[in-house]
């Protein structure tokens, strides 16, 4: 915030007015819009560039006073005495200068002076004890519904040293210094520990998932925040068979905390954002811009909503001026917001019909309609809408990616969303992990991440209930013939799961009984059901075999749930289950 001010009285020192009406108009807009007087933005560019960081809407993004004094204002004498303690401290043949600065950081009798008078930020706690039995359930029952999907556990360390490798987010992880010397690092997001994982391991085809505290840097002196975030991956199959799954499991969580009717799905993919972008006519090197500055701007507001409307008219300036972009161009993100970003079906139509001449666009609709029937199976079917403006939430994302959010305030108003998961496919970075020595190539990966803390706020409709006694045995729904019976077997495994029984299907369009018995055989699954295009339509029936036991029974389809139900409560070893 102090930034900010500071912002304002740096462009005053730099622009005289001559009447009071001419400093009220120019700085409100300022405030109000961040536009400054062309005519001073041209005339002085890098304060220009200064000002526009300093006045930035988001007080994360806004320099330091440090970073200031450091990059963009004359040196202080103070500072080349300076430079040269902290170029010794850098020399890794005498650490003798490096050890006395450690040691007097540390020094016992400094700590306790400053620990009384801290700074008034640290003071404020960044989590409320009053709800750690909330959040007991809130886990307990992500639990229910991870383990449910046949997802185990892969639990990732809250903590790790610096092993100098840099990654796209290394620059905003909450680092510390220990007494020793040595730099550590705050978990920040829970799916890169895991793939760097499977990497090592060559796993092949797995479901994981993970609970834990992600932190976050925090403005100044103020103590880092933490989040509670629940995480489930699937790793191999075929992309949007994996991809419902994932957005099915998602549903399955924040529906047991939001109403049905409020949530909103939305999809994106990262060839369609590029052709879209061409069709438009965005340079290439100002995309990556471009994208960022409307996800801040525009995209967190619901398509065809008037809130997201009237931002238009804030937003044409600074795509203008800011990104220098044409009119033309601009005009063309105003069109393609206005007829790209909406109900799916709808979209998609009108995505074909524009974007025909472009292969890998075609490509990215063809996987967005396969990935839309895949959940109308298991009837996830309103309040779909695909946004091309839309960027991925994490570098990794690519193809299809997604984010859901819930609303807030009536569905006549223009009410905010509330962004509760972000998920994709992360191919890229399984390729970047994958060790190239091995023949085997990298399985396809796709993974959602869910802000559990945000199942906190008071509501009505929440039924934050403890979770069913849950069972240890896996059921794995099979086909013979009949072209996979893929639709059949999403269904049968959603009955399945609704009852609570543990169980998954190989994420193929036809795999084939060996296929299906090799995946039974890499899960540890023994209870295979298996359902034919004969027994469907002529006799009802599915049949019921269990490795182990080496037994099998005809059941009737509508008794299954009834009979696994039974059977697993009795670890399948009564003999009268199988007469």
């Amino acid at each position: 915030v102090d930034m900010y001010s500071a912002g304002v009285i740096f462009f005053e020192l730099w622009h005289p007015f001559s009447t009071a009406m001419e400093r009220h108009l120019v700085l409100t807009d300022l405030k109000q819009k961040g536009e400054s007087p062309v005519s001073w933005s041209t005339q002085f560019p890098g304060q220009s560039n200064l000002l526009r960081r300093l006045l930035c809407p988001s007080p994360s993004e806004r320099p330091s006073a440090i970073e200031l004094l450091q990059n963009d204002l004359p040196p202080r004498m103070e500072d080349e005495w300076l430079n040269d303690v902290l170029r010794m401290i850098q020399t890794p043949e005498d650490t003798y200068v490096y050890d006395r600065v450690i040691s007097t950081i540390f020094n016992e009798d400094q700590l306790v002076a400053k620990m009384q008078c801290p700074h008034e930020s640290s003071k404020k706690s960044t989590y409320k004890n009053d709800n750690s039995e909330l959040l007991d359930s809130i886990i307990e029952v992500s639990k229910e519904v991870f383990k449910r999907h046949c997802a185990k556990r892969f639990q990732i360390s809250p903590l790790h040293t610096l092993d100098g490798k840099f990654t796209e987010n290394s620059g905003k992880t909450v680092k510390i210094l220990t007494q020793g010397g040595e730099m550590l690092e705050l978990c920040y997001e829970l799916r890169t520990p895991f793939v760097m994982s499977v990497a090592a391991n060559q796993l092949s085809s797995c479901k994981r998932y993970e609970i834990s505290w992600v932190h976050r840097r925090a403005v100044g002196h103020s103590t880092p925040y933490r989040f509670l975030q629940g995480d489930f991956d699937i790793i191999g199959g075929s992309s949007p068979i994996t991809h419902a799954e994932v957005i099915k499991v998602a549903l399955d969580l924040v529906r047991r905390f939001y109403n049905s009717k409020a949530i909103v799905i939305r999809l994106n993919h990262s060839k369609l954002a590029e052709a879209v972008c061409s069709w438009a006519g965005v340079p290439q090197e100002r995309r990556q811009n471009v994208a960022e500055f409307l996800s801040s701007t525009l995209v967190q507001y619901c398509p065809n909503k008037a809130d997201r409307k009237s931002q238009w008219s804030l937003i044409r300036g600074q795509l203008l001026q800011d990104l220098r972009l044409s009119e033309e161009v601009v005009e063309k993100l105003h069109k393609a917001d206005q007829r790209f970003c909406g109900s799916a079906d709808l979209v998609l139509a009108r995505l074909r019909g524009t974007l025909f001449y472009d292969k890998s666009a075609c490509k990215a609709l063809d996987d967005l309609s396969t990935f839309l029937k895949c959940l109308r199976v298991w009837s996830v079917e309103e309040h779909i809408a695909i946004d091309v403006l839309m960027p991925p939430s994490d570098y990794y994302y690519t193809d299809l990616f997604f984010q859901i959010y819930s609303k807030e305030g009536s569905p006549a108003s223009s009410s905010h969303e509330k962004l509760l998961a972000v998920g994709g496919r992360y191919d890229m970075l399984m390729e970047n992990a994958w060790d190239n020595t091995h023949k085997t190539k990298p399985p396809g990966a796709v993974g959602v991440s869910i802000a559990l803390e945000k199942f906190l706020p008071n509501n009505p409709s929440s039924d934050v209930g403890l979770p069913r006694i849950e069972n240890s045995i896996s059921v794995l729904v099979c086909s013979k013939g009949g072209g996979g019976l893929l639709n059949e077997r999403m269904e049968l495994v959603a009955e399945l799961w609704e009852a609570n029984i543990k169980a998954q299907f190989v994420p193929q369009e036809d795999p084939s009984l060996q296929e299906q018995y090799e995946y039974a055989s890499d899960h540890d699954i023994k209870c295979l059901v298996f359902i034919t295009e004969a027994g469907l339509s002529q006799t009802d029936l599915v049949k019921v075999r269990h490795l182990d036991a080496r037994k099998e029974k005809d059941v009737e389809k509508e008794e299954i749930v009834k009979f696994l139900s039974e059977a697993i409560s009795l670890q399948f070893k009564n003999p009268t289950i199988w007469s």
